[in-house]
């Protein structure tokens, strides 16, 4: 036999498959928020349409309400 050494495949020399797994589950959970946050910003934006005009007065800043219900889902 020779002394030749081959290198041992240890854990850290394989493919990082939990880090892998980490970062996709990181960026599912990222995606689900911003989609959450989407979804809350819709149903709102529906609730302040569905008042009547004699509502929205009341709440005062009439203008501000219209321009925050003619937004899109992704503005804030």
């Amino acid at each position: 036999m020779s002394d030749t050494m081959f290198a041992i495949r240890t854990p850290q020399h394989d493919f990082p498959l939990g880090t892998l797994a980490s970062c996709v589950g990181t960026m599912g959970t990222a995606a689900y928020a911003l989609v959450s946050e989407w979804w809350h910003r819709y149903h709102s934006r529906l609730e302040l349409a569905s008042y009547s005009h004699e509502q929205r007065k009341d709440l005062g800043f009439s203008a501000d309400l219209d321009r925050e219900i003619g937004k899109l889902f992704w503005n804030k």
